[in-house]
Parts: C-alpha cells; sequence; structure tokens
C-alpha cells in the first residue's frame, strides 16, 4: 500500500504550484499547449470525487454508530470528530452486550461493490498517448478477472445464477437472499416469522430460528420469494422472474456486463499516460455502488432485546461504508501519488499554472484532508465490525 499524504502537508510542487500562480503569469497561453488536459482533468475530477466520497462516508458512519447505541445524530454533515466518538460508543457497548449474553451468533451474507467500469474505459481513452488503443482496452468482460464478472445471459449459465428484483417485484429464490426473504428460511430469521422463533426483539419481531416461514432477512438461504438478490448455483431447474445475471460461463454472448473489483491494467499495445489512468481508476472506485450486506443476530440469556435490534438494523450500514472506504483508500493513494507528480509538472510550465493553478490547488488541497478523513472511517467501521463477531 502507497503511503497517503499526512493530513494538513502539501507537497512541495502543490507549493510552488500555488506560489507560481500567484506570481500572476500570463492567462492568455492554452492549457493545451501543455498536452495536459486529460490528466487534469482525470485527476481533478478524482480529487472532487475523492472529498464528495469523504463526506458522504462520515454521515453515513456518525448516524449508523449513533443507532447502534440507541441515540440519534441529527446533523446534516459530519466530522472525523463524530465519526470517532460516535463508533467508539457502539463498539464498546457492542462488548458490554456481548459479554452479557449467553451467547450471540452473527450471521453475515457479503454485500458487493461494483466499480463505474464503463466510466473508468471512456475516461482512459483520453488519457491515450498514441490514439492506438485496441478495442481490448474498452471491453470491461476483456479485463474483469472471470469470478467477478457478471452479464445478463439470455442462454444457460453454467456457474452462479444471481436474480435481481425490480424496484416492484420480488424473485423466486432458493440460495442466499440479499434482501428480504418471504418463504422457507434455513438459519435465523429477521421478521415475521409464521410459526415459532427462538429468540425475538423489543417489538415482537423474529431475531432468531424460525420453525415456520419467514417474512424478513434470512440468515442463511431462502427458499420462497426475495426482495432483492438471490444467489444460487446455477442449474437446468434455476428459475429466475428478475433480471438474469450469470457469474461463469453463459452458453451465447452475454450482455450489460458488471465488474465486482477492479478492472485490470491497459493492454500493454495502449499507450497510455500512467497519472491520468490513475485519476480515471480513481474515479470508478470512488464511485463504486457498495450494496449492504444481510446481517441477522441472535443472543441468547438476559439480554437487551431493543439493543440487538438497533445492532441488527445499522450494522449493516458499517459494513458497506468499511467496503467503500477501503476501495477509496486504495484510490486516495493512487490519485495522491500521480498528482504529486503532476502538480510538479504544472509548476514548471507557466501557461499550465496560469490555467489551472487556483482550482486545481482548491481541489487537492482539500483531497488530502479527504484521504486522511477515509482513513477515520476505515478504523472506525473496522473497530464496530470485530466487536460484533460471534461470541
Amino acid at each position: 500500500m502507497k503511503t497517503l499524504w499526512a493530513y494538513g502537508a502539501l507537497p512541495a510542487g502543490l507549493l510552488v504550484l500555488t506560489l507560481g500562480f500567484a506570481a500572476g503569469c500570463s492567462s492568455t497561453d492554452s492549457l493545451t499547449s501543455c498536452d495536459i488536459q486529460a490528466k487534469v482533468d482525470a485527476l481533478g475530477t478524482a480529487a472532487t470525487e475523492l472529498d464528495a466520497a469523504a463526506a458522504s462516508m462520515r454521515i453515513k458512519l456518525a448516524t449508523a454508530c449513533s443507532k447502534i447505541s440507541g441515540g440519534t445524530f441529527s446533523g446534516a454533515t459530519a466530522t472525523d470528530d463524530d465519526v470517532t466518538t460516535n463508533c467508539d460508543k457502539a463498539s464498546a457497548d457492542i462488548k458490554a452486550n456481548f459479554r452479557a449474553a449467553a451467547s450471540v451468533t452473527v450471521n453475515v451474507v457479503p454485500g458487493k461493490c461494483e466499480v463505474d467500469a464503463s466510466a473508468q474505459i471512456k475516461c482512459e481513452g483520453k488519457c491515450d498517448v498514441s490514439g492506438k488503443c485496441d478495442a481490448g482496452m474498452l471491453d470491461i468482460t476483456a479485463r474483469c478477472d472471470p469470478g467477478d464478472l457478471s452479464v445478463v445471459c439470455s442462454g444457460e449459465c453454467t456457474g452462479t445464477l444471481e436474480c435481481e428484483a425490480s424496484a416492484s417485484a420480488a424473485v423466486s429464490c432458493e440460495g442466499s437472499c440479499n434482501g428480504s426473504c418471504e418463504g422457507t428460511c434455513e438459519g435465523t430469521c429477521a421478521g415475521d416469522c409464521d410459526g415459532t422463533c427462538t429468540v425475538k426483539d423489543a417489538d415482537g419481531k423474529c431475531a432468531g430460528e424460525c420453525k415456520g416461514t419467514c417474512k424478513g432477512t434470512c440468515g442463511v438461504t431462502c427458499s420462497g420469494k426475495c426482495q432483492g438478490s438471490c444467489t444460487a448455483e446455477a442449474s437446468a431447474e434455476a428459475k429466475c422472474e428478475g433480471t438474469a445475471r450469470c457469474k461463469g460461463e453463459c452458453s451465447v454472448k452475454g450482455t450489460a456486463p458488471k465488474c465486482e473489483g477492479e478492472l485490470k491494467a491497459v493492454p500493454p499495445s495502449c499507450d497510455i499516460d500512467a497519472d491520468c489512468e490513475a485519476g480515471c481508476s480513481g474515479q470508478a472506485s470512488l464511485k463504486a455502488e457498495c450494496t449492504p450486506p444481510q446481517v441477522v443476530i441472535s443472543a441468547e440469556g438476559d439480554v437487551d432485546a431493543e439493543f440487538f435490534a438497533n445492532l441488527q438494523a445499522n450494522l449493516p450500514v458499517v459494513l458497506q461504508v468499511g467496503a467503500q472506504a477501503e476501495l477509496a483508500v486504495g484510490a486516495a493513494s493512487d490519485v495522491g501519488e500521480a498528482t504529486g507528480k503532476l502538480v510538479g509538472e504544472i509548476a514548471k510550465l507557466p501557461a499550465c499554472v496560469a490555467k489551472v493553478g487556483a482550482d486545481l490547488t482548491a481541489k487537492l488541497s482539500g483531497s488530502v484532508k479527504a484521504a486522511a478523513s477515509v482513513s477515520v472511517s476505515v478504523m472506525a467501521s473496522a473497530s464496530v465490525s470485530t466487536s460484533a463477531s460471534s461470541k
């Protein structure tokens, strides 16, 4: 892992850039004469995305951690101190309630993060120095690890079938339901249990094993209707009433490819500016869509049912933000290193200083603080999730 810029410290090149702009270089010079417009655009946008991502993570974590402890966070924005204070309290409360319980089981069905691969490839096309990049660079399927690639398959799928429900319809499910299950549930059930339930929360909802039909979040396997996405081993009997995505081999050419994880590097035949490409991949990671995991908690003994209900409802948000923050840390590192090179390059060219000095300086200065803030979110999320391990 590359070292992130230290909080509050600016690279020497950025200081030179600031001073050069203040000196009043000619604004009549064109940035295109510097031949770095694509690089400035890519890294400048990545810096803006990093700042926005850090702010979003702070408010989500401060709110979720506060709710775990039974409180509320009403601020429109959140600081790093808000995140640390609320998540430290949540972590301490989790440990105390776990110690007081006879046993606690935490079942987690992981969510997933999908980078904005199409936007990344489009951005990289502008970084092409030679103008001769082959079609491989524009093909998501060629640059995504097979285990991370899924496509809409109209033929037979060999591997894993993922059924995605629409906003208004559930899908038939015989597997892991990333959402709400209405049917027979293997494992713990969080919601309404038509039968007998081993543990109930303060509202009388099931929060343990359901002997019957569960309408809620299912800990292991759902057999019925899933409001969300259902993942199961593909077979001739597998049915999908929603959008069927295949992760594996499709008997026909799949469409609408998505990649869970980062794209492979551009093909060697492409002469891509590395610093520009870092900005493109950074944007894709920072705009990744991460679905929250399923969490079902079963606690036995003299327990605070309301606390465990709050934990079950808000821990998925903490885990989701943690996954996003991990991606953001890597993006911040790469973008920071590339930007450090860029500001040094610009500082040597008066035309570039005059054209982009003030705006780029502001963006990069903000990204330094944003990178440090993302690290705080990573640590806060990790602290809470580690505390919420099965007892």
